[in-house]
């Protein structure tokens, strides 16, 4: 039996404004449309993975709020397993609040919530070994990102961090990391001292990360491994909404190495693809069908 995927992290309901622009500090705009839209860096991915490829699972912490309820009873109508989901009591499901620009820009502010009570035991008690590919991001307790990444390894899994909120990462995680993928700004903020995302990219992969893959938006991605550095480029796509785009990167990234059995070039494109797509469509979890995904990246 084929071995499925897992991401572990984070979940949040994305309370969303369109307005005609980013406010500036301390300035009110008016004017705004409002929406709501499950979201999380952890559920974004999953759900972006589990849309391309079936047998993926999600593993988050929520609150026995009324707002966990709405999601996990969401997750169960996409088909998501959501047997490894803990419902965490007296605290509250994560929130996320949302302005987007005109242009398809935005500025997120979280209350993390129940996300941050996912333990270190709750990685211990997960069979990591039914998995192949494990992917995390940094909006759950890093203690609990590093149990998790050193248990995923050790269980022969390929292993997937997206380094956001960025933050500075120990020597410990990032040598439990087989495909690391930050932005251009995160790149340097995982460590200290580097001036440009190739000097930063060398030193990650000599501390023992296998690979790096930056995404650049809509210049696309940058891969620096063993071979060096490859660029990528994108879809060419007007964009409605691009909250969520480069989870949904990582999500199709993790499903592309499954479906075109570990090619990485192939599963940088088709990930490409698949993040080019959701930017034309609103909220952080609307993504086009495998379909779709492979037709726009034959295209190129």
């Amino acid at each position: 039996m084929d071995k499925k995927i897992l991401v572990i992290g984070s979940a949040n309901m994305d309370m969303v404004v369109k307005s005609a622009k980013i406010p500036r500090v301390g300035e009110t705009v008016l004017g705004g449309v409002f929406s709501q839209h499950e979201g999380g860096k952890g559920a974004n991915q999953a759900m972006a993975a589990k849309n391309l490829y079936k047998d993926t699972l999600f593993c988050a912490g929520m609150g026995d709020d009324g707002i966990g309820r709405e999601y996990i009873a969401y997750l169960k109508s996409r088909g998501m397993d959501t047997s490894l989901v803990k419902i965490f009591k007296g605290s509250h499901t994560g929130v996320a609040l949302i302005t987007v620009g005109k242009e398809g820009q935005n500025i997120i502010t979280v209350a993390p919530g129940a996300n941050l009570k996912l333990s270190p035991k709750d990685m211990r008690g997960i069979k990591f070994s039914e998995f192949s590919h494990v992917a995390f991001q940094l909006e759950t307790d890093l203690d609990t990102v590093a149990e998790g990444l050193k248990r995923a390894k050790k269980a022969g899994c390929e292993t997937i961090l997206t380094p956001a909120p960025a933050k500075l990462l120990p020597a410990e995680i990032l040598a439990n990391v087989d495909w690391l993928i930050p932005n251009e700004i995160e790149i340097l903020q995982v460590q200290r001292g580097f001036a440009s995302m190739k000097t930063a990219a060398k030193s990650l992969l000599e501390k023992g990360v296998g690979s790096v893959i930056v995404t650049l938006g809509e210049r696309g991605c940058a891969l620096f491994d063993k071979r060096g550095e490859r660029r990528f480029s994108t879809f060419s796509v007007r964009p409605i909404d691009t909250v969520g785009a480069g989870d949904c990167f990582t999500g199709a990234f993790a499903a592309g190495l499954k479906i075109f059995g570990g090619d990485v070039e192939k599963a940088i494109v088709f990930a490409s693809a698949a993040a080019s797509l959701k930017v034309t469509k609103a909220g952080a979890q609307s993504y086009a069908p495998l379909k779709d995904v492979l037709k726009l990246m034959k295209s190129k």
